[in-house]
Protein backbone atom coordinates (compact mmCIF):
# COMPACT_ATOMS: atom_id res chain seq x y z
CA UNK A 1 0.00 0.00 0.00
CA UNK A 2 1.14 3.38 -0.44
CA UNK A 3 1.18 6.37 2.15
CA UNK A 4 0.90 9.35 -0.41
CA UNK A 5 -2.10 10.78 0.88
CA UNK A 6 -3.56 11.72 -2.77
CA UNK A 7 -3.82 7.79 -3.30
CA UNK A 8 -5.75 7.28 -0.16
CA UNK A 9 -8.23 10.19 -0.99
CA UNK A 10 -8.86 8.75 -4.78
CA UNK A 11 -9.31 5.28 -3.37
CA UNK A 12 -11.80 6.55 -0.81
CA UNK A 13 -13.47 8.53 -3.51
CA UNK A 14 -13.78 5.44 -5.41
CA UNK A 15 -15.06 3.13 -2.77
CA UNK A 16 -17.57 5.73 -1.81
CA UNK A 17 -19.26 5.87 -5.37
CA UNK A 18 -19.17 1.92 -5.60
CA UNK A 19 -20.91 1.48 -2.09
CA UNK A 20 -23.53 4.45 -3.29
CA UNK A 21 -23.87 2.71 -7.07
CA UNK A 22 -25.73 0.16 -5.07
CA UNK A 23 -25.89 -3.68 -6.45
CA UNK A 24 -25.70 -4.30 -10.10
CA UNK A 25 -28.97 -5.15 -11.73
CA UNK A 26 -29.54 -8.28 -13.56
CA UNK A 27 -32.15 -8.69 -15.93
CA UNK A 28 -34.87 -10.98 -17.27
CA UNK A 29 -32.22 -12.94 -19.24
CA UNK A 30 -30.04 -13.16 -16.49
CA UNK A 31 -32.90 -14.18 -14.76
CA UNK A 32 -33.58 -17.00 -17.15
CA UNK A 33 -30.23 -18.48 -16.73
CA UNK A 34 -30.13 -18.99 -12.92
CA UNK A 35 -30.89 -21.38 -10.43
CA UNK A 36 -33.97 -20.73 -7.84
CA UNK A 37 -30.95 -20.43 -4.96
CA UNK A 38 -29.23 -18.09 -6.93
CA UNK A 39 -32.03 -15.95 -7.81
CA UNK A 40 -33.19 -15.78 -4.17
CA UNK A 41 -29.33 -14.99 -3.14
CA UNK A 42 -29.66 -11.91 -5.97
CA UNK A 43 -33.35 -10.75 -4.70
CA UNK A 44 -31.99 -10.79 -0.92
CA UNK A 45 -28.68 -8.74 -2.37
CA UNK A 46 -31.05 -6.55 -4.59
CA UNK A 47 -29.73 -7.25 -7.43
CA UNK A 48 -33.50 -7.37 -9.03
CA UNK A 49 -34.67 -4.25 -7.32
CA UNK A 50 -35.35 -2.26 -10.70
CA UNK A 51 -36.80 -5.64 -12.39
CA UNK A 52 -38.99 -5.80 -9.17
CA UNK A 53 -39.99 -2.12 -8.90
CA UNK A 54 -40.49 -1.76 -12.89
CA UNK A 55 -37.76 0.64 -13.40
CA UNK A 56 -36.59 -1.66 -16.73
Amino acid sequence: MSNDPMHAMIRDEILKVMQEAGPAQYTRDDLAHMSPEQIAQARREGHFDDLLFGRI
